[in-house]
């Protein structure tokens, strides 16, 4: 009997975190080829773009150290889904065949609404953008002005970091400062932030914003007026793509059935009594990064004795920790 083994092409669509680790997790099986579609030929790190704008560290991997072995990288963009010849065109005008596509280019900056801020504000949103604000802040005096619009976690980081160089920072919050945290963490976060010299305002909202100002409003009628030589919007972000029109289209090829068990799956509620709890900040986007890259290498979690109990170190197949019996108590006699 001849035993056929089919490859399956799969092509993922973007090379973020959600596309770098769909591919390396797809890699476990051996009855397909991968294709990973990106723009850049490296991987970014969105999370580490404000230390790249303030020079204190770098935002982009290699994708080599990144993806595994087998997985072909093709920088380009793609621009069509075409579902019936079941192919993604590319910008450079090349086509690529699938059985299976991944679509995971994520996100981008929004373009703000405020007067003013789409022609005179910076963002840190995009590797791109990230790359002329850090050459901006290379041409701005130590002593200039300078406003980070948004209390969110980038924001805040942001402004950190040029604290941190000397520089005088003005973090506007628009409500809250960094809303995600508990009530005493927002008063830790202040706090540092007023020691190292930002102003932080809490309750004013950006109006309007001007070549050398910004304009700030607390819900009164009244408007003040800040000096800033350099403003940095952190706003929100955008799902990035022709607009939604490619998901669309490959969302209707797929049979009715499929669609409805999907939405239901996506809607389906957490069960009570369980709580999500994920830790943010660079330090936990590493640790996740590690152990998810270490995930169909071959290894095995294997969890280390307790540092109090090293007998069983060069045992192997011991797993946990290692418990010793403690000594039977011995119970004191009647004294004659």
């Amino acid at each position: 009997m001849t035993e056929h083994n089919t490859s399956h092409k799969v092509v993922v669509i973007g090379g973020g975190y959600a596309g770098t680790l769909a591919a390396n997790r797809l890699r476990m099986r051996d009855d397909v080829d991968i294709t990973l579609v990106n723009p850049r030929p490296e991987f970014v790190e969105r999370i580490r773009l404000h230390q790249f704008v303030a020079r204190t560290g770098d935002a982009t991997i290699d994708y080599g150290t990144l993806l595994g072995e087998g997985i072909q990288l093709v920088v380009d963009s793609a621009t069509r889904i075409d579902t019936a010849a079941r192919t993604v065109r590319l910008a450079s005008g090349r086509a690529l065949d699938y059985d299976y596509v991944i679509y995971a280019v994520g996100s981008t900056g929004a373009v703000p609404s405020v007067p003013g801020a789409a022609e005179f504000t910076w963002s840190i949103a995009e590797l791109e953008s990230a790359q002329r604000l850090r050459a901006r802040l290379e041409e701005l005096p130590l002593e200039a002005q300078v406003t980070v619009v948004g209390g969110g976690l980038t924001g805040v980081e942001t402004a950190a970091e040029l604290a941190e160089q000397g520089r005088k920072v003005t973090l506007v919050c628009g409500r809250t400062l960094a809303p995600y945290l508990s009530a005493g963490g927002r008063r830790y976060v202040a706090k540092w932030l007023t020691r190292h010299g930002v102003a932080v305002l809490e309750g004013d909202a950006v109006t309007e914003v001007r070549p050398d100002s910004v304009v700030l409003a607390d819900g009164s009628a009244d408007s003040v007026v800040r000096p800033s030589a350099l403003t940095i919007w952190d706003g929100r972000f955008r799902p990035a793509g022709a607009g939604g029109g490619e998901r669309a289209a490959h969302r209707r090829a797929r049979p009715a059935a499929h669609r409805r068990d999907a939405d239901q799956h996506r809607r389906r509620p957490h069960r009570r009594g369980r709580r999500r709890r994920r830790a943010v900040g660079p330090a936990a986007a590493d640790e996740w990064l590690r152990r998810r890259a270490t995930r169909g290498t071959g290894r095995r979690h294997r969890a280390e004795p307790h540092r109090g109990d090293r007998t069983g170190d060069d045992q192997p197949g011991l797993h946990g920790r290692v418990r010793q019996p403690r000594p039977a108590r011995r119970h004191q006699t009647d004294r004659r």
